[in-house]
């Protein structure tokens, strides 16, 4: 049985789980400081956005496999995996820049890009997989309103 199972199905969602963990690392170094800050009335509480970004790497990580196991000969396969990585990278970059450094004017334009990346990858992978761009649209709206959000904290404070 585990002979027949593909890596990817092992690699896949333990990237993801990494890319969370170190998110979240970042996130709790800052919790501390943030505490501090202004926020807005329309922040939504710590739990929320907990439920939020794990359905967010699940919807991603299924996401994933779907393009890996069922598009992997289509033309834009290895594009579509690099922003999938630039997308991690983005995520963790964001808490770093927010959390860990307290630097909220570069968090929001690192998040812009993280919209952007998503906005690629959607509009990409609709052409082959319309469903695995469909699993992205939770994540991209999330990131929309992260992205105004870290805006007004930034004005705020």
């Amino acid at each position: 049985m585990i002979s027949r199972l593909k890596i990817n199905y092992l690699l896949i969602p333990l990237f993801a789980i990494i890319t969370a963990s170190a998110a979240s690392y970042f996130a709790d170094v800052g919790m501390v400081w943030y505490k501090t800050i202004n926020v807005p009335d329309w922040t939504p509480s710590n739990s929320l956005m907990v439920i939020a970004w794990t359905m967010i790497f699940v919807l991603s990580s299924i996401s994933v496999l779907l393009i890996w196991n069922k598009y992997s000969s289509v033309k834009n396969f290895g594009l579509v995996i690099s922003l999938f990585s630039l997308n991690a990278v983005l995520v963790v970059g964001w808490n770093i820049l927010f959390f860990g450094q307290q630097l909220m004017g570069l968090a929001f334009f690192q998040a812009i890009l993280l919209v952007a990346d998503l906005v690629l990858l959607i509009v990409l992978i609709w052409r082959f997989c319309p469903f695995a761009a469909f699993l992205l649209l939770p994540y991209s709206l999330w990131v929309s309103f992260a992205t105004v959000l870290t805006f007004n904290v930034w004005m705020i404070n």
